[in-house]
């Protein structure tokens, strides 16, 4: 997500009294709106130290500007939070592939074998001896596992 929108200052010409773009925000506006030099030049805004002016809506602007930022700041946090995964019994993660039956996932989980990792990468002697299962079907598992992986 980009952040487009900047606050921009408005100053009034000097000839008929027009609102125009200004350079940058007086160092009154920004006090007013709550915010240091240093804080609003780190918040992407330009401040003119030069201008002795104060305009309430450059005021209003800079306060809008900071709820802005908050809100942004905010749905970037949320977007960072992990995604809560949904607890998967090792029973129905190891049942949906096609080479293992659903008789033989509690004879893998009880050999210590929960999720597709541990069972692609195992070693197939030793599950054979703890389960009991004939080594031709955990090796048939083993090659669905490591397609799932």
């Amino acid at each position: 997500m980009s952040f487009d929108i900047i606050a921009e200052p408005t100053v009034k010409s000097p000839r008929d009294g027009r609102p125009k773009r200004g350079r940058g925000f007086s160092s009154e506006e920004t006090a007013q709106a709550g915010l240091t030099i240093n804080e609003a030049r780190r918040m992407g805004l330009i401040v003119d130290l030069r201008r002795k002016t104060v305009h309430p809506e450059n005021v209003k602007a800079l306060k809008q500007y900071m709820k802005d930022l908050e809100k942004l700041v905010a749905s970037l946090a949320e977007e960072d939070k992990p995604a809560k995964v949904k607890d998967v019994a090792p029973a129905d993660d190891l049942a949906s592939l096609r080479a293992v039956k659903k008789t033989e996932v509690p004879m893998l989980v009880k050999a210590g074998i929960k999720t597709f990792e541990d069972l692609a990468y195992c070693d197939i002697t030793k599950v054979a001896k703890k389960t009991g299962i004939d080594e031709n079907r955990i090796t048939a598992m083993v090659k669905a596992a490591l397609r799932k992986v």
